[in-house]
Formats: C-alpha cells, structure tokens, sequence
C-alpha cells in the first residue's frame, strides 16, 4: 500500500511532541534535569529552614520571608520542568523555529509512504527511511494523526487527511498493528 500526502507545520509539532514523549533518551535527559533541580531546592531549602532555626524565636516575619527568597528561582523552574504545557511550548516554539517562513497550515514537505509486510518506507523531499518492522517501537493514533516510533528513536507522522475517509484511515492503522504483531511472534 503507497499513500502521498503533505505535511503541514502542525503535523511536525505534532510529531516532536509525540517523539518527545516517547524518545527514551529525552525522558533520561528531563529526569536528569528534574532531578537536579529538585536536588537544588532540597539544598536550598535545608540552607533556608538552617539558617531561620540558628537565628532564634524571635524572628521576624519580614526577615523570616527575605531568608526564604532564595526558594523563588528553584520552585519556578521545578514548574517550569514539570510541566507538559511548557514542553508542548518548548516543541512548538522549535519547530517555527525551524521553519520560520512557513505560514500555519501550509505545506513543508510531501511524503509517500510505502507499507510492506517486510517494512515501512518513507520517501520524502529530503530524503528516505525505512523501518522494518522488527525496528517498530510503538504505533500511536490521535483523531488527527498516526504516528510511528522506531527502536532507534526515528518518528514518522501520517495526517489523517492523507486518506478518503475516517474507515481508509481506522483500515491503515489497523493493517500496521497486523504488520507490527506479525513481525513480533
């Protein structure tokens, strides 16, 4: 089955937010950062409630408060680390960046894929990938978009507008599955 479609830059966004979630090395890279900085505010923490405790029970509010300023920076970046909506941001805010005079909506490449029982083929204007099934990590679908994880952390997006109707596109993600557990048993 060979199927031609466009990508839009809403489909790259998608697809880095889908290979962000799922890019092992990404998830280690954010706990590693997560870590640090909890690491940081632990410190910091410990140093403030220190420092507070060795001044005695006599404190003020005011003085009580300047001594614990230094815990704004950590707690704003520990929401910043954690948060979904801000790497969803981060994702987005790359990819215009990539493709900065690319107008919403419009075409950034054209692709034909290519599906085998032996494996996936992506020819686009850049160049091509193939998977074979065995390197298929994960195939995901949203109402909008199919996407496909290779072991070796390649991704590729499929638009549902890229078929017929919403039983062409249910039928495509279905045969992949089919593929993908053949391949497995």
């Amino acid at each position: 089955m060979t199927i031609d479609y466009d990508l839009t830059i809403e489909d790259m966004v998608a697809l880095t937010q889908y290979h962000s979630e799922r890019s092992p090395r990404g998830m280690r890279r954010r706990r590693v950062v997560q870590g640090l900085l909890v690491l940081v505010f632990i410190l910091l923490l410990f140093s403030a409630v220190d420092n507070i405790s060795k001044q005695g029970a006599d404190l003020s509010a005011g003085w009580i408060a300047v001594s614990s300023v230094p815990l704004i920076c950590p707690i704003i970046l520990l929401v910043l680390v954690f948060s979904a909506g801000v790497r969803r941001w981060s994702n987005s805010r790359s990819v215009h960046k990539a493709f900065p005079d690319v107008e919403p909506g419009s075409t950034i490449a054209s692709q034909q894929l290519t599906v085998t029982a032996d494996e996936i083929h992506v020819r686009a204007d850049g160049g091509e990938m193939a998977l074979a099934w065995d390197e298929v990590a994960d195939i995901s679908r949203t109402e909008e978009r199919l996407f496909v994880f290779g072991t070796a952390e390649q991704a590729l997006v499929v638009p549902q507008r890229a078929f017929a109707d919403p039983a062409a596109y249910d039928a495509f993600y279905d045969q992949l599955q089919s593929y993908r557990d053949l391949s497995s048993s």
